[in-house]
């Protein structure tokens, strides 16, 4: 399995927070070394894999037709706790 990145991944990514990009690129980095490292906290919601980045940011991927995952998005995401 290769993990690749989509044109619109790379357009929200670079609009991350410096900070935020350095521990992406971090967690990135894991499936290259160990596809099933426990620290990525991969998901499968509906047709999509979720992974988190950190507590509040996570990135989407979909299941190409040869195999790939295709990241797609990574942005924050909405705040669970109550205000």
């Amino acid at each position: 399995m290769t993990h690749r990145a989509s044109a619109r991944f790379w357009r929200s990514y670079r609009a991350l927070p410096g900070e935020v990009r350095k521990l992406a690129d971090r967690c990135f980095a894991l499936p290259k070394a160990d596809p099933a490292h426990r620290s990525l906290h991969f998901k499968k919601a509906a047709a999509f894999q979720s992974v988190r980045v950190e507590l509040h940011y996570r990135a989407l991927a979909v299941d190409a037709d040869d195999g790939d995952i295709v990241w797609f998005w990574t942005a924050r995401t909405p705040s669970t706790t109550p205000r």
